[in-house]
């Protein structure tokens, strides 16, 4: 067996990744490639991405460590000739000698080439003092093939930071205030005039000059901004010409707008120092591969009415990890075959900023190059044919088109299928009519669309034409969105008070909201058989049942939507849409962390709510999904080539399994009923016997870690032992400025005083008040004149609309907005008879035999016993830290002992137990695992009452402690296990 050197590795090593990536430059043991010396083993350099170092060793213990302390000591190196670019990204690669000497050097280049032999790596990104490494431990294990894949991801993306995009906001902020906000620009950006709208304007410059920059590097005949700043003639007049010029060679998408803006500044004066303010920061970082993402951060946090449009741009590393796990579903039989892309359709009806068009982009090349392909021959029918980009959004769409055009930025094309649709109350071919943006496409084919600048749409060439964005029913391969959020009321934040929030956008009028509402309804309407569409859900609702109508069968469906979606009652729709019309249906959520919040467990920036990512491949053939595959991340992905290898080992994953990136396990996945009624979901959650023991509970079997046997134990539905109260609006809310329920409910200044209410009221939560089982009314409830009648039946209980009984006034009351990591109790009891309000719904139990009195106090202790508390908690959404919430439909999901059968000596004793415990103080639920007295609770149920052996008990304390160091249940809170004193720490 014959030893061959690293170098002569490093050369063959080269020789093939150069063959993956025609038309990158990878030098091999080259010196002088970095200005402070050394001999990196191999660099790869793409034109418009970071250059990628590699060092390269023969996998021993020795050589790891060594080789992981010269990468990191690169990190941060000058680049020789570079005009001061440095080393930010190191790749630490172990090769396996021993099988490498086995390989003959004829036959080695075909053996890296097929994948036969294995390398491990690792991933160094930053500076050498403050140096990130993926994985934090271990390494990933692939072919050449593999290393190639994370050599092109790792330089696509130079590792944003924060400095950075702070500086580029400041430069733009400086330029707004040069030239203060010309009145056209609203017009223009379709935005109300002020610093915002300025700044978008400014970002839409920047976004144009910067493609300038590289326009120029590809034809004679365009001038850079820094040449233009050498030749003194960044002046208006001139920077017209030169964008006029490049109209003329192609780019209209990306400039027709960015030349409105500029032409429609009145003061040349602040346009020339503007101008040279923009140039002077768009050379510093021309040569930046990423400076388009900084400009799609900018522009998400820029775009205006974000809170109306819920305009939330994707982080690029989730759209990454999205973009890869649908990708992956296409049907494309041979990705080496041009012609079988060219035939995809991909769509993003709310594309934003382009983030996951742009990521399916490199997700659909790679895989092309990595079989022998080159992803230059399919940038013309990517951009002209297969995606397609829709938004209401002018700037942004503007950036999409622009974003897709940088990929290959010195390839003409003819036109991108990325459209501005219309929105609001707008005169098309005089004809006027309210447009809801691509909704307008659920029952349409064809929908005309608007240019850039809100004016008629132009080819790239510039020639005034009708435009449609054609996107007619059944014709997509792969729907991906991250679509906007809104409710169709105003609830929260800036939203009060407005009418119809996803339609007061561009400063619409309450009767135009009115109006688009209208239009929305009626196209709803229209919609045969299932439907997503709900209300209570939002837009995005909306905007799935228009992906369902444009998904051929076997298309994909990838969304990046609410939480909720796994067990809102408003999401049931999606769920039955999902259940009934796809397969394969995978849900992908975040455990928040920390004190993160619940930005820790959201994939789009800034929305303050869980997300989940949903993939399912729509299926025409009669059937119901009965599961789903469920990924728990701890965390989300914070690079693009994280987020490709986490949706690789999430590929790799099997039911009740962990997946791993290098040695550290980074989730789990879970094979689960898919509920449509949503009862009970793993999302959010980070630890698997906290999500087998809840499971098991609610099945009927006490399952816990540490112990041998499982026991069974009665558990139903609450809702089979009786029945629920009314929702609070039937109580007290307003229709159309008139009383929807009979009363005004007004808060108690002092609870003592509700024994003089006619009808008192458990309404709204006080966690200081509720620490003991028993509670005192809190509202008094006044009839309003005239619908006395109405109060009694919400009293005694009535009959709903739907034939289904109402429960009237109980001391039973089950906490439906339960604040796990503030407020003690999962269910109580009012002293006396009392209507249940928001937070508290009333429950009224109807045994055959027993006195429901004593049933009332048998499930009010049990939903306080860790495992009563645990299972309302896993039936409940948790979209908000530390917060378990239940629609009022819902409630009868929580798994309860089954009362029905059990001795009723068991049940008159748990009675019993509970008036003994109606005074006793409880911590609040996320510290059950140092409550004493919730402890004595637990015991005293399922040893003294129930008769389960004492042996369970230490389990359970362990089941306790995982529970509330769940991140959904202490919610970041100092009293989290670890923390407290009382913890031991």
């Amino acid at each position: 067996m014959f030893h061959r050197d690293e170098k002569a590795l490093n050369s063959v090593l080269g020789a093939v990744l150069q063959e993956f990536h025609p038309r990158t430059e990878i030098l091999a043991e080259r010196s002088r490639v970095l200005d402070e010396g050394g001999q990196p083993d191999l660099v790869v350099h793409s034109p418009g991405r970071e250059r990628v170092l590699i060092e390269n060793k023969y996998d021993t213990t020795t050589n790891a460590n060594r080789l992981e302390d010269q990468c990191r000591s690169r990190l941060g190196k000058s680049w020789s000739g570079s005009k001061g670019a440095v080393v930010r990204v190191a790749v630490a690669v172990l090769s396996p000698r021993e099988e490498l000497d086995r390989i003959s050097d004829a036959d080695l280049p075909d053996a890296l080439r097929v994948g036969s032999v294995g390398f491990r790596w690792a991933v160094w990104s930053g500076t050498e003092h403050d140096a990130v490494r993926l994985p934090v431990s271990g390494w990933i294990d692939g072919s050449a093939l593999d290393l190639a894949a994370c050599i092109d991801r790792v330089g696509a993306e130079a590792g944003t930071d924060a400095q950075r995009v702070a500086q580029l906001q400041e430069d733009l902020a400086t330029a707004a205030r040069i030239i203060g906000t010309p009145g056209k620009y609203r017009e223009i950006l379709k935005q109300e005039p002020g610093e915002q709208t300025s700044r978008m304007a400014m970002a839409v410059l920047f976004n144009a000059a910067l493609c300038q920059a590289t326009i120029a590097s590809h034809y004679e005949t365009v001038r850079s901004p820094s040449q233009m700043i050498a030749d003194d003639c960044v002046y208006q007049p001139f920077v017209l010409l030169e964008w006029r010029s490049i109209l003329e060679i192609n780019y209209w998408p990306i400039f027709g707008v960015a030349w409105e803006l500029l032409y429609a500044i009145p003061d040349m004066a602040a346009a020339e120092r503007m101008l040279k303010w923009l140039f002077d920061s768009v050379t510093r970082v021309a040569d930046d591969p990423d400076a388009h993402s900084l400009v799609g951060r900018i522009f998400g946090e820029l775009i205006a009415d974000r809170k109306f449009l819920a305009t939330y741009y994707t982080r690029p590393a989730p759209a990454a990890m999205l973009a890869e796990m649908a990708v992956a579903r296409l049907p494309v039989g041979d990705w080496g075959d041009p012609n079988a892309i060219g035939k995809l359709r991909i769509a993003d009806l709310a594309c934003g900023t382009g983030s996951l068009l742009v990521t399916v982009y490199r997700r659909i090349a790679e895989r092309h190059n990595l079989v022998g392909g080159d992803a230059r021959a399919l940038h013309l029918s990517l951009i002209e044919d297969v995606l397609i980009g829709c938004d209401v959004m002018p700037a942004a769409v503007h950036l999409t088109a622009a974003r897709l055009s940088g990929e290959q930025p010195d390839i003409d094309y003819t036109g991108t299928k990325t459209y501005v649709l219309p929105f609001g109350d707008i005169d098309l071919d005089g004809d006027s009519r309210y447009c809801i943006g691509s909704l307008d496409l659920l029952h349409r084919s064809r929908q005309p669309a608007l240019f850039g600048d809100g004016t008629i749409a132009a080819t790239s060439t510039g020639e005034d034409v009708n435009v449609f964005a054609d996107v007619p029913a059944n014709s997509l391969d792969l729907v991906i969105m991250n679509p906007p959020f809104t409710r169709s009321t105003g609830h929260e934040g800036e939203a009060i008070g407005v009418p119809r929030p996803i339609w007061a956008g561009f400063g619409q009028s309450s009767e135009q909201q009115k109006a688009m509402q209208e239009e929305l309804k009626r196209q709803i309407g229209r919609i045969k058989g299932l439907k997503a569409s709900h209300g209570n859900a939002g837009l995005a609702t909306n905007f799935i049942d228009l992906a369902h109508t444009k998904l051929k069968d076997g298309g994909v469906l990838a969304l990046i939507v609410p939480a909720t979606v796994v067990s809102g009652g408003a999401w049931a729709n999606t769920r039955r849409l999902l259940a009934d019309g796809y397969r394969d249906i995978h849900i992908c959520t975040l455990a928040e962390h920390g004190s993160s919040g619940t930005e820790g467990r959201a994939f789009s920036a800034d929305t303050g709510m869980a997300e989940a990512v949903v993939l399912a491949t729509r299926d025409a053939s009669a059937h119901m999904e009965s599961t789903a595959r469920y990924f728990m991340l701890n965390d989300r992905p914070e690079s693009e080539y994280e987020a490709v290898e986490l949706a690789l080992a999430m590929s790799r994953s099997n039911n009740n399994e962990g997946f791993r990136l290098g040695d550290s396990r980074v989730g789990w996945t879970f094979d689960l009923p898919f509920s449509v009624a949503g009862e009970g979901h793993p999302s959010g959650l980070r630890l698997p016997t906290v999500i087998r023991t809840v499971r098991s509970l609610q099945g009927g079997r006490l399952l816990l870690a540490r112990m041998r046997t499982a026991f069974d134990l009665p558990i139903v539905r609450l809702s089979s032992l009786g029945v629920r109260g009314p929702y609070h609006m039937d109580l007290d809310g307003m229709t159309n400025d008139a009383p929807r329920g009979p009363f005004d409910v007004r808060k108690l200044q002092n609870r003592d005083d509700f024994a003089l209410s006619d009808y008192p009221c458990l309404w709204s939560h006080d966690h200081a008040a509720e620490t003991r089982i028993q509670v005192l009314p809190d509202s008094d409830a006044e009839v309003w004149p005239g619908m006395e009648d109405m109060a009694l039946d919400r009293w005694e209980g009535y009959m709903s609309a739907g034939s289904q009984p109402i429960a009237g006034a109980t001391r039973l009351h089950i906490n439906r907005d339960f604040q796990v990591n503030s407020q003690a109790l999962g269910a109580c009891l009012t002293t006396e008879k009392a209507l249940g309000g928001r937070a508290w719904p009333s429950f009224q139990p109807t045994p055959t035999d027993d006195d429901p009195w004593q049933w009332e106090q048998a499930l009010a202790v049990w939903m306080n016993t860790t495992l009563g508390i645990t299972a309302r908690w896993w039936v409940s959404t948790r979209q908000q830290r530390g917060r378990a919430m239940l629609s009022i439909t819902t409630i009868g999901a929580i798994p309860v002992l089954d009362l029905r059968n059990i001795e009723r000596s068991k049940v008159e004793r748990l009675a019993t137990l509970c008036r003994q415990y109606l005074d006793v103080e409880l911590l609040p639920a996320n510290e059950a695992y140092r409550d004493e007295s919730r402890k004595q609770l637990d015991e005293e149920v399922l040893c003294g009452i129930l008769g389960l052996p004492d042996t369970i008990l230490e389990p359970l304390d362990h089941f306790r402690l995982q529970w509330c160091s769940e991140p959904s249940v202490h919610g970041g809170k100092g009293s989290r296990p670890g923390l407290t004193e009382d913890a031991g720490t």
